[in-house]
């Protein structure tokens, strides 16, 4: 799993994996096993609790799969042109062309504009891996 969602203070769970086709062809009891176990890696508490319900979904066109070579096609949010700046899942972030590289290409771009009003302010936390 690569993404976890608490929602509900630690009793609703959303677990997420990007460009899952690895998992496609497992049953849906076998992805939720796997997904228990990475929780229980991290959460040693998950060992105790019962899980009620479970929910699978398979959405395989979810996560854009990059070629390779290709990050160095991807713009930044500078474009040459004064007052033009991108944002979108497609510019480089240094992430995946997904919803969350998108909000983090709009930081970017909201930076380079406050760079270019000279006032620079940072609004994108650095990584923390």
């Amino acid at each position: 799993m690569q993404w976890m969602f608490n929602k509900g203070g630690g009793r609703y769970l959303q677990l997420v994996v990007s460009a899952s086709r690895d998992l496609t062809d497992l049953a849906r009891g076998e992805i939720i096993d796997i997904a228990i176990g990475d929780l229980r890696l991290y959460f040693p508490r998950v060992c105790e609790a019962k899980l009620l319900a479970a929910h699978v979904v398979k959405e395989q066109r979810a996560t854009f799969s990059a070629a390779p070579d290709t990050e160095a096609l991807r713009p930044t949010a500078e474009t040459g042109i004064g007052n033009l700046f991108l944002a979108g899942d497609w510019t480089r972030t240094g992430w995946p062309a997904t919803m969350e590289g998108a909000v983090r290409s709009g930081y970017t771009a909201a930076e380079a504009v406050a760079r270019a009003a000279g006032q620079p302010a940072r609004f994108l936390l650095p990584d923390l891996a």
